[in-house]
């Protein structure tokens, strides 16, 4: 967990530029007292560095959930890995970043939308992350 943490971290040290944009981000996160439900729906942070693009979605009540795909990345079905270039999925609660492993991703880049997605895997902490869905609108004028 300390590698995601300081990678994270280090992700969102380097930010160089980011935009709250249309778009919408839910997930449901099984937990030993049951489940709860992870909804954004007025919009997400989006950045890009020199290899990545993060959509970020924050709830304001502690629970946030980060997307990192690679620039360049194109639409497919990924297995969510904790090393190289393959895309991740971060569950952020108060302090702790834990990383979705294992995990799939389903991703459509472009079309009506920028970036869209399904997400589902257990996090670095043991919780289940199901039904997890993402959509990032095309920027506007763009």
């Amino acid at each position: 967990m300390g590698g995601a943490s300081q990678l994270t971290t280090n992700m969102k040290r380097n930010i160089q530029m980011s935009a709250n944009r249309s778009g919408h981000m839910s997930a449901e996160v099984i937990t030993t007292d049951g489940s709860m439900q992870f909804r954004v729906t007025d919009g997400l942070d989006f950045y890009q560095q020199s290899n990545i693009h993060c959509i970020e979605a924050d709830n304001g009540q502690g629970t946030a959930f980060l997307v990192y795909l690679p620039i360049g990345i194109q639409s497919g079905s990924f297995s969510l890995e904790l090393s190289g270039t393959t895309p991740k999925v971060i569950h952020v609660t108060g302090n702790s970043e834990a990383e979705l492993y294992p995990g799939t991703l389903e991703l459509t880049v472009g079309g009506d939308a920028e970036f869209a997605g399904r997400f589902s895997g257990t996090d670095a902490n043991g919780l289940q992350v199901s039904n997890g869905s993402f959509r990032l609108e095309n920027q506007a004028g763009a």
